[in-house]
C-alpha cells in the first residue's frame, strides 16, 4: 500500500500536463497566431485610415471656421474687459445680487424687490394687431377709494421709487457699459484650455423683475411723471437686456432677445403717453441704437461654434490621458433601457482607446453643422434661417438614425443645440427696436408741429445717426401709414413681400397715443 501511493501521484502529473498542453494547442496554434496577427494588422490599418480621413475633415472644418468667423481663438473673440467705474453692473445695488451658486455664480433679484409690500398687481390687457399691451387701470382701481385721484396717478404713487432701488440704479445710467461679472474674456482666460469651464453667470428672477420695472414705467408714463418715465425706461433697457448682449454666449443672445421683447412692449405703451420731452426721447433713441439684435445673435452663434471647436480639442486631448477624463461625458438620459448603462461605458472606453480620428470627426461634424446653421454673412441672410434649420434637421434624421452607435458623430451631435429659427426672432426684435427709434422721432415731430408727418422723409435728419431700415428689405425703410389717432409701421417680414401692412402677413407695430 505504501508503494502504490507515490506511483499514483507520479502518474497524475503527466496526465494533467498533457491536458494543459492539449488545451494550449487547441487554443493556440499557427492558424490562431496568423488570425491574431491579421486582426491586429486590420485594426492598425483601420486606426490609421480613421485618423487620416478625420484629420482631413477637421482641417477643412477649421479652415471654414476661420474664414467665416475670422479666428479660432474664443478668448480673442470674447467681449473685452470693462473697468468697474464704467460698468453698470459694478453698481453696489447690482453687485449685491451676485452670489456663489455651487461652482458658479448667479444674479438673483429678490422676489418683488421693486414693489412695495402688499402691492396688488393690475391685470394687463393683451396686445393685438400690433398695438401694445396696456395696464387695466380701471380694473385695478375697482373697489378702491382713490379720493378723486386718477388710477394711474394713484398706482404710480403707491409704486414709489421701487423700495429705493430706482434712484440707486439711475445713478449708474451715465456708465457706458452694462456687462455681467466676471466679464467674458476674463472668464475665458481664467478657464484656460477648456472654454466650458469659464464662469458664465446664471441669472434668476429676471422675468419678474423686468415685468415689475415695466409696470413702474407704464404707471409713470400714464401718470405724466416725466422724470420717472425717462429714468425707468433707461434702467429697463440697461439692466438685463443690454448686459446679456455684452457676452457672446448663445444663451446670452437668447436671453437678450426675450428680455428686450418684454421691455419693448412696455416702451411702446409708454411712448403713447404724453410724458416725454425731447431730451428724454433722444436719450431713449441713443440707448436703443446701441444694439443690433441680429448682430447679437450672429455673435452668440459664432462663439458657440468657436467654443465647440475648442472644447472638442480639449476633450480629445484629455481622453488620451485615461478613463477618468471621460467622467464629464454625458450622451443621453437613462431611459430605463437595459443597454443604456453598458452603452455609456462602452462609449467612454471607445473615446479613450479608440482612434483619435473619432474625436476629430466629431469636432469637424459639430463645426460644419454649426456653420451651416449660422449661414453666410449679410443683412438679409436671416430670412433663410428657417430653411437652413429644416435642411439640417432632415439631414440628421436621414443620415444619423443610429446615432447612439456612430462614434464619429455621437459627441458632435449631442453637443449641437436645438436652436430652431433664432434669426427670425432676432430680426423681429430688431424691427421692434427700430420702430421705437422711429416712434421717438415721430413723437418729437408731433410735439413741435402738432401732428405726425405724412411720411418718414420728414424725419431723415433726426434718424440719420441710426440704422432704421426694414430688416426684411435692407435698402428700404419700414412701411408707414397714418391712421385715426395714430399711425402704423410695418415690415415685409420673413417672406420679404410687402403686403401693405396686412395682418398675419407683415410684421405690424401700431401706435395710438393718448392726446
Amino acid at each position: 500500500m505504501n508503494s502504490s501511493t507515490p506511483s499514483t501521484m507520479v502518474s497524475s502529473r503527466p496526465y494533467s500536463v498533457r491536458i494543459a498542453r492539449w488545451l494550449a494547442r487547441l487554443v493556440w496554434n499557427r492558424r490562431t497566431g496568423w488570425t491574431l496577427i491579421c486582426l491586429a494588422s486590420l485594426i492598425t490599418l483601420y486606426y490609421q485610415w480613421e485618423n487620416w480621413r478625420s484629420a482631413r475633415e477637421l482641417k477643412a472644418a477649421h479652415q471654414r471656421l476661420v474664414e467665416r468667423i475670422g479666428t479660432d481663438d474664443w478668448v480673442a473673440f470674447a467681449t473685452p474687459g470693462v473697468p468697474d467705474e464704467q460698468n453698470f453692473f459694478a453698481l453696489p445695488v447690482v453687485e449685491q445680487w451676485l452670489h456663489p451658486n455651487g461652482e458658479g455664480l448667479k444674479y438673483t433679484i429678490p422676489e418683488n424687490a421693486f414693489l412695495p409690500p402688499g402691492f396688488i398687481k393690475p391685470p394687463i390687457i393683451e396686445a393685438k394687431a400690433g398695438v401694445a399691451s396696456q395696464v387695466d387701470f380701471t380694473a385695478w382701481a375697482a373697489g378702491r377709494d382713490l379720493k378723486g385721484e386718477a388710477p394711474a396717478v394713484a398706482m404710480n404713487r403707491e409704486l414709489g421709487d421701487g423700495n429705493g432701488l430706482l434712484p440707486q440704479l439711475a445713478a449708474g445710467l451715465s456708465r457706458p457699459f452694462s456687462a455681467w461679472k466676471p466679464v467674458q474674456r476674463e472668464a475665458y482666460r481664467k478657464a484656460g484650455a477648456n472654454p466650458y469651464e469659464a464662469a458664465a453667470p446664471n441669472v434668476g428672477n429676471v422675468n419678474t423683475a423686468v415685468r415689475d420695472l415695466a409696470l413702474h414705467l407704464r404707471a409713470a408714463a400714464a401718470a405724466g411723471d416725466v422724470e420717472k418715465t425717462r429714468s425707468t425706461a433707461l434702467i429697463l433697457l440697461r439692466l438685463f437686456p443690454e448686459s446679456a448682449t455684452s457676452h457672446s454666449w448663445l444663451v446670452g443672445s437668447l436671453f437678450s432677445t426675450a428680455v428686450h421683447g418684454m421691455a419693448f412692449e412696455a416702451l411702446q405703451d409708454a411712448l403713447g403717453r404724453p410724458s416725454w420731452n425731447e431730451v428724454g426721447l433722444r436719450m431713449l433713441q441713443l440707448q436703443l441704437g446701441k444694439i443690433d439684435d441680429l448682430d447679437v445673435m450672429e455673435r452668440g452663434m459664432s462663439m458657440d461654434a468657436l467654443t465647440g471647436f475648442g472644447g472638442g480639442i480639449y476633450i480629445r486631448e484629455t481622453c488620451r490621458k485615461g478613463w477618468s477624463a471621460t467622467e464629464g461625458l454625458r450622451f443621453s438620459a437613462d431611459d430605463g433601457s437595459w443597454y443604456k448603462p453598458t452603452e455609456g461605458i462602452l462609449t467612454r472606453l471607445g473615446y479613450v482607446y479608440g482612434p483619435t480620428g473619432w474625436h476629430d470627426a466629431n469636432i469637424a461634424f459639430f463645426v460644419e453643422t454649426y456653420l451651416d446653421m449660422l449661414g453666410p454673412e449679410g443683412e438679409s441672410v436671416w430670412m433663410d434661417g428657417r430653411a437652413r434649420g429644416e435642411a439640417l434637421k432632415k439631414r440628421r434624421d436621414e443620415e444619423y438614425r443610429h446615432l447612439d452607435w456612430n462614434m464619429r458623430r455621437k459627441l458632435g451631435a449631442y453637443s449641437l443645440p436645438n436652436v430652431g429659427n433664432l434669426f427670425n426672432a432676432a430680426a423681429e426684435a430688431l424691427f421692434h427696436r427700430r420702430c421705437l427709434i422711429i416712434a421717438c422721432a415721430l413723437e418729437k415731430h408731433r410735439m413741435n408741429h402738432g401732428i405726425f408727418p405724412p411720411s418718414l422723409e420728414a424725419l431723415k435728419d433726426d434718424l440719420k445717426p441710426f440704422a432704421v431700415n426694414d430688416t426684411a428689405r435692407p435698402t428700404q425703410m419700414p412701411g408707414y401709414r397714418l391712421e385715426t389717432n395714430g399711425y402704423l409701421l410695418w415690415s415685409a417680414g420673413p417672406d420679404a413681400q410687402d403686403d401693405g401692412g396686412a395682418k398675419d402677413k407683415d410684421w405690424l407695430w401700431r401706435m395710438k397715443p393718448e392726446q
